[in-house]
């Protein structure tokens, strides 16, 4: 394999970013929520334009895009500090098991320390345990105490519907 070249997406990564992401969501077995054109155009909204809200890391061998790490700096107000918390990490398949994911995250560790932040953050899928392998292998601490939680689609929409009607959380 070529050399391995870890940096942040550009302007003209957004077609290559837009077709890992789509190999992303066929992995997922998920079909992509919107026609390609309409990716290309969200996500360069969302990373390229005035108000970021999201980054991205990509790993490049020659000029082939072969994986990415998408996160967001977020402000733990309990201790005062900053924290990165990866959205997604993906590799291409035919670029597994050869460093390209360990390069992503050694790059975001740099980010992290550059900005200080004091810790980052994400999610593993339970069946994935090819993924679970690699995360052990950085000797993260595993935070089996905390559940993860989302409100989307349905859930959302009920939760919005019942504030507009009066109801409060408790809590």
């Amino acid at each position: 394999m070529v050399a391995l070249h870890i940096r942040p997406a550009r302007r003209e990564d957004i077609d290559a970013l837009v077709d890992l992401n789509r190999e992303l969501l066929h992995f997922y077995g998920v079909k992509p929520p919107f026609p390609r054109l309409d990716m290309i155009r969200r996500l360069q909204a969302e990373l390229l334009g005035p108000a970021p809200s999201v980054e991205v890391l990509v790993a490049l061998a020659g000029d082939e895009m072969v994986g990415m790490v998408a996160f967001a700096e977020i402000y733990a107000l309990a201790v005062c500090r900053r924290s990165l918390f990866i959205q997604d990490i993906f590799i291409t398949k035919t670029a597994r098991n050869i460093g390209v994911g360990r390069a992503l995250m050694v790059e975001l560790a740099r980010v992290a320390e550059q900005r200080n932040a004091f810790q980052i953050d994400w999610t593993a899928d339970l069946w994935n345990e090819e993924a679970r392998r690699f995360y052990e292998a950085l000797a993260p601490v595993l935070k089996a105490e905390k559940m993860f939680y989302r409100l989307a689609g349905t859930n959302l929409r009920l939760l919005l519907e019942g504030a507009k009607q009066g109801h409060t959380a408790t809590g």
